[in-house]
């Protein structure tokens, strides 16, 4: 796709650890999401991506709009979640977040796929795998 500089955020300094093993990304910043503000410079980014951390009892939903606010304008915010039982009310509440963004004409949406097996389920509730949904954003030229 010619992408050819990629940063790293993770509040584990482990998994930049290993990120940095990879050898692709140029910068690795540790941040607690949500606690600390995102470390970029606003409007940096043509891609900004967060997976795996929009679930209930990690990251705040405010980190929404620091996504959206370190992106270009024309650019791209992708974010996933989990849609089990456990996390329903976070997901449905990061949907009103992504709506009112979209309604103050921040962003348009591109794509919207809801997974039936995103990930293997973690909980005792869950038996099997779990659903998911991805999210891809365009911010607009304000």
């Amino acid at each position: 796709m010619g992408f050819r500089h990629f940063d790293g955020v993770d509040g584990s300094l482990r998994m930049l650890e290993g990120a940095k093993k990879t050898g692709l990304y140029k910068q690795l910043m540790h941040c607690m999401l949500g606690q600390d503000r995102i470390p970029v410079k606003a409007e940096t980014y043509d891609v900004v991506i967060i997976v795996g951390a929009l679930s209930v009892g990690q990251v705040p939903l405010k980190v929404i709009r620091e996504l959206w606010d370190a992106t270009k304008p024309g650019g791209y915010v992708c974010m996933t979640t989990r849609a089990n039982t456990d996390n329903q009310k976070y997901k449905a509440e990061l949907e009103q977040m992504i709506k009112a963004l979209e309604e103050e004409q921040k962003w348009r949406s591109v794509a919207v796929v809801e997974v039936e097996e995103w990930e293997r389920g973690v909980s005792e509730l869950d038996t099997g795998y779990i659903p998911g949904a991805v999210y891809l954003y365009q911010k607009g030229f304000l």
